[in-house]
């Protein structure tokens, strides 16, 4: 557990005690009282909706040692035993957070950010790097303005290196996080057509994820997907060392090859140091497989042993929602996309369908696809015209917007078409209409709950039922 005093947290946080010992110790840091471990600390945040100085009491109750607060509290108001006092708690986080970054021991820090693919690379590169060594990586998907603090926070004592990963959700976010983290190597992806709420254009998207290469130190080493132009392009905004890795010839590790199916994992083969290492992966896609060779050039990039790396991402799982496959029930093959969806992550799932050659059919379970600003109805039907040509028998379609996609495909002569207002009304239909031997692919966003679906299916057709 990582611990500090109570006189540090003040220093990070740049606030004012107004009560407690300097010298006692804390452990554990949060923003939600429903997490809360005892001797750990809260940190009072007020958001639109809420405002975390309602919740001193139960954060008291739960056992907190410390909060971080904006206000004093009432004479008589029940708090934990230690305040801290700030302008402002948010700011505060961030600051304790960046703290963190300056005073700890870590031999090597890593941020990885990008459009798509972030989650699964970073847990490839904290495998990749393990071994005997103690890797601390960001938990879950912790990994905005409030998450990356946290996880900063959460660093143990006796942490070696250090895998973060950063998001935006709009323009200077990456350049703020990039600044927290202060990465000794820094991984981009890919750039792609996400957020387009936020963003008005691809070339937003690329300069918002290229603030990463813009603010790191001279003396880090940009890790550079060279098959991707954007990247390309924002990577010169980094003056230091870099490593390179796609199909490109002059590429440090060459793409050589994919072996691009579901089952039993993609298969990536590449050159490096002249040297040609194939890689069996749990994990199916291609995209599973560029993510492998992106987290590989990170390795490299901190000066790991890429061979051994390679090996251990191949004992690699995929995590629940991001590719996770499961055996049901009568031949049939669940893979579980359905943490999150965007345009690009959906033609590389319709990719690898088309190349997979299941006993049944081709099964797709597709939740809208969010944050597409403008252009979401455009995209939902350009969807729909691809699942034709993917060779999709079966489409069932869930949300709004996937109206568009259902329409379309009907017309590009996909068998059957199911739509459905909301994952539980899909949930409960679709145990009825799968068929021996199928391949069933459920891709969709979170704010749709296409877990959902998921678990239906493993419920009804868990293997031997």
């Amino acid at each position: 557990m990582p611990e500090l005093k109570l006189a540090e947290l003040v220093e990070g946080t740049g606030g004012n005690l107004l009560r407690g010992d300097l010298e006692s110790v804390v452990s554990s840091f949060v923003i939600d009282t429903r997490r809360l471990k005892p001797g750990g600390v809260f940190f009072a945040l007020k958001g639109a909706h809420t405002d975390g100085h309602r919740y001193l009491e139960e954060a008291a109750e739960s056992g907190a040692a410390a909060a971080v607060v904006e206000r004093e509290p009432a004479v008589g108001e029940p708090t934990p035993p230690a305040l801290i006092q700030v302008e402002n708690t948010e700011t505060a986080l961030g600051r304790c957070g960046s703290w963190v970054r300056r005073t700890a021991r870590v031999g090597k820090w890593i941020a990885v950010t990008g459009s798509n693919g972030k989650t699964t690379t970073k847990e490839l590169t904290a495998e990749g790097l393990s071994g005997d060594r103690r890797i601390h990586r960001t938990p879950g998907n912790l990994n905005n303005h409030l998450g990356v603090p946290l996880t900063l926070l959460d660093l143990p004592q006796d942490a070696e290196m250090a895998v973060i990963e950063l998001a935006t959700s709009g323009p200077g976010e990456i350049a703020e996080l990039t600044k927290m983290t202060d990465p000794d190597v820094g991984l981009v992806t890919n750039i792609r057509t996400v957020h387009m709420e936020t963003f008005r254009s691809i070339d937003d998207v690329a300069a918002a994820k290229g603030e990463m290469f813009a603010v790191m130190r001279e003396d880090s080493v940009a890790v550079v997907n060279l098959d991707d132009v954007n990247v390309r392009v924002q990577a010169t905004r980094h003056l230091g060392p870099r490593v390179t890795f796609g199909q490109h010839a002059s590429a440090d590790l060459r793409l050589e090859g994919i072996e691009n199916r579901f089952v039993p994992g993609a298969v990536l083969t590449f050159a490096y140091h002249n040297e040609t290492l194939r890689v069996q992966l749990r994990m199916g896609g291609a995209h599973a497989a560029r993510n492998a060779l992106a987290a590989l050039a990170t390795v490299a990039a901190v000066g790991g042993d890429v061979h051994r790396a390679a090996q251990r991402m191949e004992r690699v799982d995929a995590g629940d929602g991001r590719g996770k496959v499961h055996r049901l029930a009568r031949g049939m093959l669940l893979v579980d996309d359905s943490y999150n969806s965007s345009p690009p992550a959906l033609a590389s799932v319709l990719e690898t369908l088309r190349l997979s050659e299941p006993q049944g059919r081709r099964v797709l379970v597709m939740g809208d696809m969010l944050e597409l600003g403008p252009m979401k109805a455009a995209l939902h039907r350009e969807a729909g015209r691809r699942l034709g040509a993917a060779g999709i028998q079966m489409l069932m379609a869930v949300g709004q917007l996937t109206h568009e996609t259902a329409d379309a495909a009907k017309r590009a002569g996909v068998d059957e078409v199911q739509h459905y207002p909301d994952s539980v009304r899909c949930a409960e239909s679709i145990g009825d209409l799968v068929r021996d031997g199928d391949l069933i692919v459920v891709k969709g966003s979170r704010g749709l709950r296409m877990g959902r679906v998921v678990r239906a299916l493993l419920s009804r057709f868990a293997e031997g039922n």
